[in-house]
C-alpha cells in the first residue's frame, strides 16, 4: 500500500509533529557538585571528593587563580560547590589514572 500526500498535507503533517518532537536540551556549563557526583566522581561522597580531588589537586580551584580551574566553592562555605563542566570534564579525563581513586576517609 503506498500512500501519497500533497506538499500541503505534508506540511500540515510536520506542523502537527513538530511540537511532540523536543530537540535535546544542552548540557549546562555550570553544575552542582551533587547532581554530578554520580557521573564525574563515581558516587563517591562530597567529603571524599573534596579531600582527594578538590585539595590534592589544588590547581582546580577557581579561587586559586590558575588558568583551567573548574570548581567555585570547594569547601562550600556558606555556597553551593559549583563544578564548570566544560573544564571539569577534559581535567577529570586526562587525571583519572592520578586520582587514588581506592582511597578511604580518614
Amino acid at each position: 500500500m503506498e500512500l501519497k500526500l500533497s506538499d500541503v498535507d505534508l506540511q500540515a503533517l510536520a506542523e502537527q509533529i513538530a511540537p511532540l518532537i523536543s530537540p535535546a536540551k544542552p548540557e549546562p556549563d555550570w553544575a552542582k557538585l551533587k547532581d554530578v557526583r554520580d557521573d564525574l566522581f563515581a558516587e563517591k561522597s562530597p567529603a571524599w571528593i573534596r579531600l582527594y580531588v578538590f585539595d590534592a589537586f589544588p590547581e582546580v580551584q577557581i579561587e586559586n587563580g590558575q588558568s583551567g580551574a573548574w570548581v567555585k566553592g570547594a569547601h562550600g562555605k556558606g555556597s553551593v560547590t559549583k563544578i564548570y563542566l566544560p573544564y571539569a570534564r577534559a581535567w577529570m579525563h586526562e587525571h583519572h589514572d592520578d586520582i587514588d581513586w581506592m582511597a578511604k576517609l580518614p
